[in-house]
């Protein structure tokens, strides 16, 4: 690397700097390139790839980019996580007009072969877009200029999630070069069959999306076959922040899998079933039919568990055969993609031989294999069984491609090439033989090769078809035809080994890519199998229950647990709870109590059982009858984000803002601490009033957790009050964090701080403020001026309660003692650090 290269890779990479006539140059062993590259798509970079392509001689050597690498277009295993997909993403400018304008949004995973599109109006196109970009998390995204230029809200939203942008001209954005573009790539006059009209915005950024990839990884794509066109109507709508606060696939923390939803789900055995559990995860379904559907295939093998188990054996050899596919359309296939791809036709066999009809297929490219294609592709595994040698090389440069038997001329290159002195003592006896020669010897040296050497006494019988090298002092050097053949054919047998294998490999590479449809079908049976017999393993392992499904606006869920927490704590610590809302009775829960009592995992897992149920999966419940949602709003949490100049009070209103404004009868929403990072007052109107919106305009499911026990003043018959348990003896609280009817009796929020350890002098003070804020008649809040004799026992604090229930009549004089030390250091250690120091003389 050169100059600006040079320079911001060093740093990236940590490498040397030097130069070459006065320009910054850095580079890397070219057999490491593949760590240094993948470093650099994880930067967000983009790498391309020069090749010497001329034989040195006088002048410049000429050069080219062989290849060009960037993060959403990479197929590479070495640079991809293999249980998450590779999103490349296209936002496009569909109509001009501000006024009327609507956004094409389309994105694919070259690595295997998926593609989506989908289009927005520009109300609420902001909320749609962070949405749709939290949820495939693109590597990658290609924007249209104008949009960067006219929208700044939009603009925001691409620039601030940190991934790669290509700014685009809007002239490379036309509807009908990218009509052709797409026309080319299915091979179809028409894209009526994929559901686009003529004038449907999806098919701009489809179009622009597939010319990048022309100009990047080239038009071998003969993969992606399958455009999805997809709408609001198809899925439960998880907006930006519902996804990232009810850590669907990623926990808040640190971004990571652990302690989020798709962890505890996740028991596949396939890198494609785990991206695919992911996506459904990501996207429940609305329809309930195709609901159900999933549900009796995981529960068919929930109560097959012998099948099931054997399955997981099967499924967990089985390779990555979607991205196989991939570098097998793009001809990168190397010889180990093809002896995997062999081996994943062997075990898919013994998938769909043990799954038998248990399985209904969902996709439409499952759908393609028929028995036809099964004894096609068993007919190309039988191939590969053949040919691909069981060790190969993954270069074609080097042999060991193809297997012995395989190819008769192959067969003799190898015999040549490892049985070459064999053939020339047969052929050194054959000439003893005919010549009468007994001495007759093969030699070789480097200069003249291999040669037959006669001594003097025998030069009276060498054959006419001996030809003279060379004399010697003991006799004659002479070679043959027939020897000269061998020693070329001998010299040159790796070079034709290599050269022949090279050709047979790229026949049956060639051959195995005419059935790349079916090889994609089989991968993606094997992907939905596989996520099918992990929700089937999950719900085996944490207890999880079929729910009914029903397009009523109810939702009872008996001793529900949160799937999360109950997984990472002790077996049988968790407390169930009970969730009943109807939109016949009541459909508002005022749910309060303490922090800590449990009221967000109670919100959160009524939305994740939602979620779960929706995407096809039992829930961790005793029963469940779940009502399909449209939409769920999580209005829980919220911080500070300096990227878009928001404060945590802004945060929550736009969040409540957003729910208010686009919640329907069919939504379920959970709310948590609504007004609070305001004044008391704002906040607790704030809070009111949304409840009576909810609950007079709305009329949806709702959860509403709250400190402001004001509101449960608020008398409407679609509203129930409801508390979690606590246990308090005067002196420390339990929770018992199980659900009951009726308010709670406060919010218990000194006995939280006591627990937290905050000074026992703050928490008498903050008390004496409570009362006094508590106490109809007060105006103000007085603070007690300080004399200069401290309180060594306060009144109301621990020490005082441990003495006034002491016995002293029953205490010998040793107990005595060492309870009067116990007090002493109490004292101490409570007091002096919180008095002055003019005061400690005074104290002692």
């Amino acid at each position: 690397m050169f100059n600006e290269d040079a320079l911001e890779v060093s740093a990236l990479l940590n490498l040397t700097l030097t130069s070459r006539q006065g320009h910054p140059m850095c580079g890397i062993p070219y057999h490491a390139a593949r760590s240094y590259i993948a470093r650099l798509l994880r930067a967000g970079k983009k790498i391309a790839i020069c090749e010497q392509v001329s034989l040195p001689g006088k002048g410049l050597v000429d050069r080219k980019v062989v290849e060009v690498i960037t993060p959403g277009t990479s197929i590479d295993e070495d640079f991809l996580d293999k249980g998450s997909s590779n999103y490349l993403a296209c936002l496009a400018l569909s109509s001009g007009l501000q006024s009327s304008a609507s956004f094409s949004f389309s994105y694919i995973d070259l690595s295997a072969g998926d593609f989506f599109a989908t289009s927005f109006p520009a109300i609420r196109a902001v909320e749609r877009l962070r949405q749709e970009l939290e949820r495939i998390q693109a590597r990658e995204l290609i924007v249209q200029e104008s949009i960067l230029n006219e929208y700044p809200a939009l603009a925001q939203a691409v620039q601030e999630r940190g991934t790669l942008i290509n700014r685009w001209a809007d002239w490379l954005f036309d509807a009908s070069r990218s009509r052709d573009r797409l026309e080319r790539q299915f091979g179809a006059e028409s894209l009526k069959g994929f559901g686009l009209g003529k004038k449907s915005p999806e098919v701009i950024s489809s179009g622009a999306l597939l010319d990048y990839l022309d100009d990047t990884a080239g038009e071998l794509i003969p993969h992606v076959r399958f455009l999805k066109i997809y709408g609001d109507s198809e899925y439960l709508g998880l907006d930006e922040s519902t996804q990232r606060n009810l850590e669907l696939v990623r926990n808040l923390s640190d971004g990571e899998s652990r302690f989020s939803l798709f962890e505890v789900m996740d028991e596949t055995k396939t890198a494609m079933g785990r991206r695919l559990l992911k996506s459904r995860i990501l996207q429940p379904l609305l329809d309930g039919s195709l609901i159900q559907r999933r549900l009796d295939v995981v529960e068919s093998l929930y109560h097959s568990q012998e099948k099931l188990a054997g399955l997981r054996e099967l499924l967990a050899k089985t390779p990555d055969l979607e991205r196989l596919c991939s570098r097998l359309a793009m001809d990168r296939a190397h010889g180990k993609d093809m002896l995997a791809i062999k081996n994943a036709l062997h075990l898919f066999n013994s998938i769909e031989e043990l799954i038998g009809a248990q399985i209904t297929f969902e996709s439409s490219e499952a759908l393609i294999l028929d028995k036809d294609g099964k004894k096609r592709l068993t007919a190309l595994k039988e191939l590969l069984n053949r040919s691909i040698s069981e060790d190969p090389s993954i270069l074609l440069s080097e042999g060991n491609l193809i297997q012995s038997g395989y190819n008769e001329e192959l067969d003799m290159l190898h015999e040549l090439r490892d049985n070459g002195r064999k053939l020339l003592e047969e052929y050194l006896e054959e000439e003893k033989q005919n010549t009468g020669i007994p001495s007759l010897k093969i030699r070789y040296n480097r200069l003249i090769g291999y040669y037959f050497e006669v001594t003097k006494i025998h030069l009276s019988k060498v054959p006419p078809h001996f030809i003279k090298r060379q004399g010697i002092v003991a006799g004659e050097r002479y070679t043959t035809d027939r020897l000269v053949e061998l020693e070329s054919n001998i010299n040159s047998s790796s070079d034709k080994i290599i050269e022949l294998e090279k050709k047979l490999f790229l026949e049956i590479r060639e051959h195995a890519k005419v059935l790349l449809s079916l090889l994609i079908s089989a991968s993606r049976r094997i992907a939905e199998i596989d996520t099918a017999q992990s929700l089937a393993r999950a719900a085996t392992i944490h207890g999880w229950v079929k729910p009914v499904i029903d397009n009523k606006n109810c939702l009872r869920i008996s001793e529900g647990r949160h799937p999360v927490v109950e997984a990472h704590l002790p077996a049988g610590e968790f407390i169930p709870n009970d969730v009943i809302l109807d939109e016949n009775g009541v459909s508002f829960l005022l749910i309060t109590g303490p922090n800590m009592a449990g009221k967000s995992t109670y919100l959160r897992q009524t939305a994740l059982a939602v979620i779960m149920a929706q995407a096809g999966s039992f829930v961790p419940a005793q029963d469940a009858i779940i009502g399909i949602c449209d939409r769920i709003y999580c209005r829980v949490g919220a911080s500070d984000n300096l990227a878009r100049g928001e404060s945590t009070f802004l945060i929550e209103m736009n969040e409540t803002a957003f729910i208010l404004n686009s919640a329907t009868s069919k939504s379920l929403v959970i709310m948590d601490e609504v007004g609070r990072g305001t004044g008391t007052k704002d906040g607790l109107s704030i809070a009111w009033a949304v409840s009576e919106e909810i609950l007079e305009r709305i009329k949806c499911r709702t959860l509403f957790a709250t400190h402001y026990q004001e509101l449960t003043m608020i008398n409407h018959s679609a509203m129930a009050n409801r508390s979690l348990e606590i246990s308090d003896d005067g002196e420390k609280i339990v929770f018992l964090r199980k659900l009951r009817e009726g308010p709670s009796a406060g919010s218990y929020g000194l006995h939280v701080a006591r627990m937290a350890g905050l000074p026992e002098l703050v928490l008498e003070r903050a008390e004496e403020i409570m009362n006094q804020i508590s106490s109809p008649d007060s105006i103000s809040i007085e603070k007690k001026e300080s004399t200069p004799t401290p309180r060594v026992i306060p009144k109301n604090n621990i020490i005082e309660k441990k003495l006034s229930k002491l016995d002293i009549n029953i205490l010998s004089p040793l107990e005595a003692l060492n309870l009067l030390s116990e007090l002493k250091k109490e004292i101490l250690n409570s007091k002096i650090k919180q008095l002055p120091k003019s005061n400690l003389e005074l104290f002692e």
